[in-house]
Order: C-alpha cells, then sequence, then structure tokens
C-alpha cells in the first residue's frame, strides 16, 4: 500500500525536477512549476496526512514534494495504510469500523507525547527532522468533531489545548455536514431521523486555497484560523446543556459520539482499551457552532443546522447518522413557535420587513470577502440563496 505513497511523492517530484530532454522519460513540464499543492477531501483528505505523517513529502533528494497542503474533512485520522492485510478505504466511525487502524495517536500535527501509550510522535516530526515542513491550511465540518475524533487535533490526551505551530492553520466550516454537493436541497434519508443538512463548503474553501496559494507564493500569511478550542471555552463536552444546543421539541441531542480509544492491534479480534477526552463546539441559542467560519446564509439563518443526524427506529434508533446532518427549520410565526415551544425566534420575528435577510446575508458575505474567506465571484451566489 505504500507504494500509493511513493508514486505520488515520485510523480509530483519528476514533473517538477526531471529533465525535458531525457531519453527514457522526458519531462513535458520541466521548469514550469515552481511551487505545488495538494487538496484531499475525507479519504483523500487522511491521505495526505498519511504523505505528510510517513515522510512521503520529502522525494528522494530531501526536497519537498509539496508546499502547501489542504486536508479538508480529516479530523483526527489517517488511513488504515502501513498495516498488515491494509484497507485505506476503512475509517473509524461509531458503528463501522471501530477497531481498525487508521485513527489513533498521532492525531494532530505537532510533536506531544501520549500519557496513554507512552509515545512522543506529531504528523509534522519526520519533516520538522527533514527541514522541509509544508504550509498547511486544514478545514473540517462539524461533522468530524462527531465521529472524526477532531477534537484531538487541538487537545491532548488531558483534555489540555494544544497550540498549533506557524506553518498551520485550522478551519472549523460551522454546521455543515461532512459534505453535501451543490445546490443540495435538504431530505429525509432513509435511516436518519431528521432532514439532511445542505450546506455546501465549496466557497470558503476556494477562498482559503487561494490563500494557502499566496502564503506558500509570496508569503502573504493566510486568515488566522477559526477553530473551536479548550482554551477559549469554545470547546465542550458533548452534552447537549453544556453544548449549549437549543431544545427543539422532537429533536434529541446525540447520547453518545464517536470516542477515540487505545486499540490492542496485538490481539485478535483487537481489544479496545483506555477512552481519550472528546469534546465538540458548544452552540449560541440558535444551534450554530460558536466558533468557527460561518456560512453566510448560517448567519443570517432560516433553520438550526447540525453536522450530526440520528438513526431511525430499526436501524440503531438514536445513534449517530453516520455523515449525515441535520436541518431543522425556525416556525414562520410568533404564534406558531409559542404553540410548539419552540425558543428560537420565528422567521417573522427574524426578518420582519421584505429584503431584510438579503441584506444581511449580502453584508456578511461582504464582511467574509474582506476577511479573505469568501471570494467576491461567490458573494451574488449567496444573495440569491435570499430569494
Amino acid at each position: 500500500m505504500g507504494l500509493g505513497l511513493a508514486a505520488t511523492r515520485d510523480l509530483i517530484s519528476f514533473l517538477r525536477h526531471g529533465a525535458a530532454g531525457a531519453a527514457d522519460a522526458p519531462n513535458v513540464l520541466a521548469g514550469r512549476i515552481d511551487r505545488a499543492m495538494a487538496f484531499g477531501q475525507s479519504q483523500s483528505g487522511r491521505y495526505l496526512h498519511d504523505l505528510l505523517y510517513y515522510g512521503f513529502n520529502s522525494d528522494e533528494s530531501g526536497r519537498a514534494v509539496f508546499e502547501g497542503l489542504m486536508p479538508h474533512l480529516a479530523g483526527g485520522k489517517k488511513t488504515f495504510t502501513n498495516f498488515r492485510f491494509s484497507q485505506p478505504g476503512r475509517s473509524a466511525y461509531q458503528h463501522a469500523d471501530t477497531l481498525y487502524p487508521g485513527a489513533e495517536f498521532p492525531f494532530t500535527y505537532p510533536v506531544t507525547t501520549d500519557p496513554l501509550t507512552g509515545k512522543t510522535d506529531g504528523m509534522l516530526a519526520r519533516c520538522l527532522a527533514d527541514g522541509n515542513c509544508p504550509k498547511i491550511i486544514k478545514t473540517d465540518t462539524e461533522l468530524e468533531f462527531y465521529q472524526g475524533r477532531a477534537s484531538l487535533v487541538v487537545t491532548d490526551a488531558k483534555a489540555n489545548p494544544l497550540t498549533m505551530p506557524e506553518n498551520v492553520r485550522l478551519f472549523l466550516l460551522s454546521n455543515l455536514q461532512h459534505a453535501a454537493p451543490l445546490n443540495a436541497k435538504s431530505a429525509l434519508t432513509a435511516t436518519c431521523s431528521y432532514p439532511s443538512n445542505p450546506l455546501y463548503a465549496g466557497p470558503p474553501l476556494r477562498a482559503l486555497l487561494v490563500a494557502l496559494d499566496g502564503w506558500i507564493t509570496e508569503g502573504t500569511l493566510p486568515p488566522a484560523s477559526r477553530y473551536p478550542s479548550r482554551a477559549d471555552g469554545t470547546l465542550a463536552e458533548p452534552n447537549g446543556a453544556v453544548v449549549g444546543f437549543p431544545a427543539i421539541r422532537g429533536v434529541s441531542y446525540p447520547a453518545r459520539i464517536n470516542q477515540a480509544a487505545v486499540v490492542d492491534h496485538t490481539m485478535m479480534p483487537p481489544v479496545r482499551g483506555a477512552a481519550y477526552p472528546a469534546f465538540v463546539p458548544k452552540t449560541d441559542a440558535d444551534g450554530r457552532d460558536i466558533a468557527g467560519l460561518r456560512l453566510p446564509t448560517l448567519e443570517a439563518p432560516i433553520a438550526t443546522h447540525t453536522g450530526w443526524n440520528l438513526r431511525k427506529a430499526g436501524f440503531g434508533e438514536g445513534e449517530l447518522c453516520d455523515n449525515t446532518g441535520s436541518m431543522l427549520p425556525f416556525a414562520k410565526t410568533r404564534d406558531e413557535r409559542e404553540k410548539n415551544g419552540d425558543p428560537r425566534l420565528s422567521l417573522a420575528e427574524r426578518y420582519p420587513n421584505p429584503g431584510d435577510r438579503r441584506a444581511a446575508i449580502e453584508r456578511v458575505a461582504r464582511k467574509l470577502v474582506q476577511d479573505r474567506l469568501l471570494l467576491e465571484d461567490d458573494v451574488q451566489g449567496f444573495v440569491q440563496m435570499a430569494d
């Protein structure tokens, strides 16, 4: 399985440094590549973690393969690759692949010591030794905190906050599910209790990709991280009351989340041992993550959006529903919400005049452009969503 990592390393290195006139393998891109970036989403984001962790971001001459990495939806996980009988498609969820390797220490970039295993390691350990660590912009959705060990990116095994090195930026795309396509519509699925979350990650990812480009080519620092932390109180234990999630009639907060643990793979079947601490983003009264990068439509909401959903009866009722999030609409009027016992303001109370929501969305979108977290080209698309 390591041949896949070596192939990526060697191909990119050849395209960057191979000779144009080589008789056996002429390089048609010789002299045309100054820098290289890699983007990976979900499994391929975890693949980038492996590429970095196992030292494949250094070519055989010790040069950096990629100056910039952008792992998206990777949480605190890698892949089941450098193990016997490896299957890189495996991914530890609350009810799937729970004992497979690929989601164990180290969970984060800086080198730390794990008191549960006694190991000292980090995803940057090898590139630090080689002196060629890439610039990293890592993005996760809220789902990764519930299913993907994302809180272990910023906390150690004793629940203490971690500080990221200068070459790393972290962004929570607030309240998004694992992934939704462009123009997705909220809908009930076969196994989940609540309608799905249609919020789309594309616009902020485009802006952050531009920021990564500027960082590695011009040295222009990217926007500061926007990620929850124990240090500022924006990460909390996964309990609805502690998190601050609103009490919505007919909606239950998850009783459990996917929690990492030490797994002894010398046994067969493997044995699950001591658990690592797990935290999730705190929310406001509308259920919006306090920390993170909020889309303009989330700043002027019509519903509570969550990265998580719960399974229906017959499918492990009440447990996390895989990668699916939720969209829980607001009442239309004050009378309706009071009748339903809904603590969230109604649409009429939030946007009493025609055009109020549209104006709010445009105002937020333009502020995100100013902060380099949204491209000007994407502003109008958000404004049109209010119509």
